[in-house]
């Protein structure tokens, strides 16, 4: 196996952020995407969306050589500013890369390298096989790869939700995805919105519509426990954590609630985290905060 190695520099990266010029807006749109995911890139839903996109517009499939799920936005490279990717034939005219890392590895290579001159008109990320609703969001690969673009002003579309062992299903959900990229919708996110999109998992026609919503909270909690250690220093402890799903029922309305319902559901998100409310009352009680 042949690893090119490549070194990120990721100041390159902050540079080139900014808004695509006039120029990106007009038809057809999109003409320049990159593809990954979470799971690896043996998944085929990943590959056959690569090949849909492939057909309209200049395609980089740029997806960790292995799964890397439940991994958010972290990216190795930010540690060690370096990671190695492999050139891979998909065919179908697709450029792919296979990435030595994470999803956030993943679009920084892109970024900085391949694509450092010509930017991206969208970021898919997905299709991930596994759901992504309630709190599973948080902590999602896809998801995060997409927060990640988004942070560096590409405009991206996370998609999670399909049985990678039903053609059908992928087939379904690809055509959906190329119909969702190449509408206004996508055309109107500008950075750092992104989008979060979840499928109900199983056969495409028990899928009743489309609905804009919002997340479930608090539905995946945890359980603990304390195992013993034999012959380890005294108060030195190891606990066990179990994901309990579905805690408690999603409240109407929400994706858990919706996706159960056979809706696919739509999620608008926004990379700035910052809360104007509370900035505003933190200046507006700024004599309460304890002086230096």
């Amino acid at each position: 196996m042949f690893w090119k190695h490549v070194t990120v520099g990721l100041a390159l990266i902050v540079a080139g952020v900014g808004t695509p010029p006039v120029a990106a807006q007009e038809s057809p749109w999109p003409r320049r995407v990159v593809i990954t995911n979470d799971d690896g890139f043996d998944s085929p839903a990943t590959i056959e969306m690569a090949r849909a996109f492939a057909e309209f517009a200049e395609t980089y499939l740029i997806v960790p050589a292995e799964d890397r799920s439940s991994s958010s936005n972290f990216a190795i490279s930010a540690r060690t500013l370096s990671f190695d990717v492999e050139r891979r034939d998909v065919g179908g005219g697709v450029i792919a890369w296979a990435v030595d890392g994470y999803p956030g590895d993943c679009i920084y290579f892109a970024l900085a390298g391949p694509l450092r001159e010509e930017r991206p008109d969208l970021v898919i990320t997905g299709i991930n096989t596994g759901s992504n609703v309630a709190d599973a969001w948080v902590a999602s690969g896809t998801v995060g790869a997409a927060r990640m673009a988004a942070y560096y002003g590409v405009p991206a579309i996370a998609l999670s939700g399909v049985d990678n062992e039903d053609p059908e299903a992928v087939a379904a959900v690809v055509r959906w995805a190329v119909k969702l990229a190449r509408s206004d919708i996508a055309r109107q996110l500008k950075p750092p919105q992104y989008l979060t999109v979840s499928f109900p998992v199983g056969s495409p026609s028990s899928i009743t519509g489309v609905e804009v919503t919002e997340h479930a909270r608090g539905l995946r909690t945890f359980k603990a426990e304390v195992l013993p250690l034999a012959g380890e220093a005294p108060g030195k402890e190891r606990w066990s954590f179990q994901v309990v799903r579905d805690a408690f029922p999603a409240p109407p309305g929400t994706d858990a609630a919706l996706v159960a319902q056979g809706k696919i559901t739509m999620v608008a998100m926004r990379v700035d985290e910052a809360d104007p409310d509370l900035g505003a009352w933190l200046r507006r009680n700024k004599a309460r905060i304890p002086p230096w």
